[in-house]
């Protein structure tokens, strides 16, 4: 068996990913060597894992080089408080305790590289660049907006850099990126039937229903990447990630509350029962600009910029294949930036260590555009790291980051049956995070 058909199972194994790491539903951590500096060493080259930074990676490292990776993220958040009202204005009956809607997951990431001659070198990635994973007690006081989210992602991506000169190398690389996505909320049928004339209680869980949401798709995309360097202790790297479209089909399920059969006849007539639905969703493209400078034998610093255009996701649309409207949530994102620094310091020949700090805006412009599902905040990263070499060509990194992200509000209003899909709530919550990251990655050089 190969070494690619060896790495592949375990990627694909890969367990849902957390939102509480990076901005949006980026997956925080694709480098273990990188998070030991907050991110910030994309044009260090460090080892194999660069390559998710900068597709020329590869023409810095020699032969044949493997770097494979686990990383928890263990998130942490706290509701503060919640309530909602329906539609009619009335308060939303709760019972159900949402404080920790959060548990630890087990990422993967592995990244190879090949040099091919003197000027031509290739690598391929398999890594998760998205994820969230959320999940709220199903009597909580904001279940219409969400209960449960999950996404996962999982990215082929194969390159070839190009040494141009001494001093260029350029480098371009293909994307394949598999998203599975699942998402459910109660549903507040109690205003929907009152309004009609039922005797219904709005806001009541004995009347509510459900709609889950489950859908897949493989799309694909590029990346491209520069770097110069002027001199042998200082390399600067340019790279730009697209955007990737992808339209995720899958199922609708409905569960209608316990009714007379006449009125969940009608309400399945009126397209509420289970059947096909797709969301269309286009992750964010990226630029980064990064830096290294070996300072003398031991000290080097890094620095990185990174811009992502976050405004692509401007709403979740649901289109049933039944009569129902769309289910529409209004996101309205608008573009973040991420400065990170850090440094280096090897202590001896066997053990570097490596400090670095960065700051990650959140892309969600006010309170009323920000969902459950995805409670996002700015984020402040602090990271420390280590490398101990085994011999020439071995070494293990391993990493902690504390991410701290600020308090976040939500005051969202959902769209209301019949202009669209919703039960015309509005929730209101006041949260705070913070999330641990632990990563160890293995690099090998053949």
């Amino acid at each position: 068996m190969t070494t690619l058909q060896k790495i592949i199972p375990v990627a694909v194994a890969v367990a849902w990913a957390a939102s509480a790491s990076a901005s949006g539903y980026h997956f925080g951590v694709q480098s273990v060597s990188a998070q030991g500096t907050a991110n910030a060493n994309g044009a260090e080259v460090a080892d194999a894992s660069a390559l998710f930074f900068n597709p020329a990676a590869s023409a810095y490292l020699p032969g044949r080089n493997l770097s494979l990776a686990v990383v928890a993220v263990k998130p942490d958040m706290k509701i503060e408080s919640a309530s909602a009202t329906t539609a009619q204005g009335l308060p939303v009956t709760s019972g159900g305790d949402a404080q920790k809607p959060t548990q630890t997951v087990f990422v993967p990431q592995s990244f190879m590289s090949w040099q091919i001659n003197e000027t031509l070198s290739a690598g391929l990635g398999v890594f998760v660049p998205f994820g969230d994973k959320l999940n709220y007690d199903k009597y909580w006081a904001g279940r219409y907006n969400a209960d449960e989210l999950k996404m996962m992602t999982l990215a082929l991506n194969p390159s070839l850099a190009l040494r141009v000169n001494d001093q260029l190398s350029v480098g371009m690389g293909l994307t394949a990126q598999y998203m599975n996505a699942a998402y459910q909320k109660q549903v507040d049928f109690g205003t929907l039937l009152s309004e009609a004339g039922v005797p219904a209680k709005p806001g009541d869980p004995r009347f509510d229903g459900i709609l889950r949401y489950k859908g897949k798709d493989w799309g694909y995309g590029y990346n491209l990447g520069v770097y110069w360097q002027p001199d042998a202790t200082t390399r600067v790297g340019a790279a730009y990630r697209s955007s990737i479209s992808q339209r995720l089909s899958g199922t609708a399920q409905w569960r209608l509350p316990t009714l007379p059969s006449s009125i969940t006849g009608a309400l399945e007539k009126q397209g509420f029962r289970t059947g096909s639905g797709d969301v269309h969703l286009r992750t964010p493209d990226s630029f980064t600009l990064n830096g290294y400078r070996q300072i003398d034998d031991r000290f080097s610093v890094v620095a990185d910029w990174t811009y992502t255009w976050h405004s692509r996701f401007d709403e979740l649309r649901l289109k049933f294949n039944s009569a129902l409207p769309d289910a529409v949530i209004r996101q309205n994102w608008k573009n973040s930036q991420r400065f990170s620094l850090g440094g280096s310091y090897r202590y001896s020949d066997r053990l570097t260590l490596r400090a670095g700090a960065a700051y990650d805006q959140s892309p969600v412009p006010s309170s009323a555009d920000r969902i459950a599902g995805l409670p996002d905040g700015n984020r402040t990263w602090y990271s420390l790291g280590s490398r101990v070499m085994f011999g020439k060509d071995a070494s293990l990194d391993l990493a902690y980051s504390y991410v701290k992200v600020g308090q976040v509000e939500i005051h969202n209003t959902e769209c209301e049956y019949p202009a669209c899909t919703g039960s015309g709530t509005t929730t209101h919550a006041r949260l705070k995070a913070h999330a641990h990251i632990l990563g160890m990655q293995f690099n090998q050089r053949f």
